[in-house]
């Protein structure tokens, strides 16, 4: 009988005699032994190689984000206005007031990337920021679309009235209770911060009379009969198009006819 043991250097050869069951049995048990302390080295090597490669990965990601904070700050002072990156927009910001669903947030932060709007947070939050959900629908542009998480809305209003008066803008409300339309002509002015409530239980009174002060109050129209209201996500997409929509055109006195971005349209 003949066992054959393979290593990455040599190849060892146990030899066992067919006519003795005592020798096979000592060299059967060799074999094992020896195949068994390859194994614990192999696996030695791959834990050593994985945790290195670990390692190696935090620590480049580590001086990513320094990089990215060092460019954040950078951009802030240039620009004059606290953002979360340099290529957001200045005359338009969104803030969602006590948020309790992650889909929703997460949502809205891939719309205020597509649309370069910063947004800010303002807590008791519903959901901590790593939860699956919210990572799922729009975490991957989380450090360049949020600028600030405020521990609640006085916290927020005092932010709102610490900038500089020439910047601040306006504080423009969303609710169903709102008496003016969400297009109304020169509903948004360069500037203005679209405020959302939470999915429960909608703006604080506070809020209310703050933006009723400022910027007004704004309703998107819906058909009450087969809804109660529209989902956060829909209602911050609708005003904050709509918003851009004024800002870009404003002081024009026809419409802007954009440029079809892929070829001819269709007559």
């Amino acid at each position: 009988m003949r066992i054959l043991a393979a290593s990455s250097s040599k190849t060892t050869v146990f030899v066992a005699s067919a006519s003795s069951s005592s020798s096979s049995s000592k060299t059967c048990a060799s074999a094992l032994s020896y195949f068994k302390q390859k194994q614990k080295h192999f696996s030695s090597r791959v834990v050593s190689s994985f945790s290195t490669t670990n390692n190696n990965n935090n620590n480049n990601n580590t001086n990513n984000n320094k990089r990215r904070i060092q460019t954040m700050t950078s951009a802030q002072q240039v620009r004059g206005i606290e953002l979360a990156s340099s290529s957001q927009r200045t005359d338009l910001t969104v803030v969602l007031v006590c948020p309790q669903i992650p889909g929703n947030t997460g949502t809205i932060a891939r719309t205020c990337a597509a649309t370069q709007v910063p947004l800010h947070l303002v807590g008791p939050l519903g959901f901590e920021l790593d939860d699956a959900k919210l990572k799922r629908a729009g975490l991957d542009y989380w450090q360049s679309v949020c600028v600030k998480v405020h521990e609640s809305y006085d916290a927020f209003y005092k932010y709102w009235q610490e900038i500089e008066e020439s910047k601040r803008g306006r504080l423009v409300a969303f609710s169903k209770f709102g008496g003016k339309s969400h297009c109304a002509r020169g509903a948004y002015k360069p500037g203005d911060w679209l405020l959302f409530g939470s999915e429960v239980s909608g703006l604080p009174e506070n809020a209310h009379k703050h933006c009723e002060a400022t910027g007004g109050i704004r309703r998107i129209p819906i058909d009450e009969e087969h809804v109660r209201s529209l989902n956060l996500s829909v209602s911050v997409g609708v005003g904050v198009y709509e918003a851009l929509r004024q800002i870009d055109e404003k002081g024009m006195e026809v419409d802007v006819v954009y440029r079809p971005q892929y070829g001819a349209e269709d007559s």
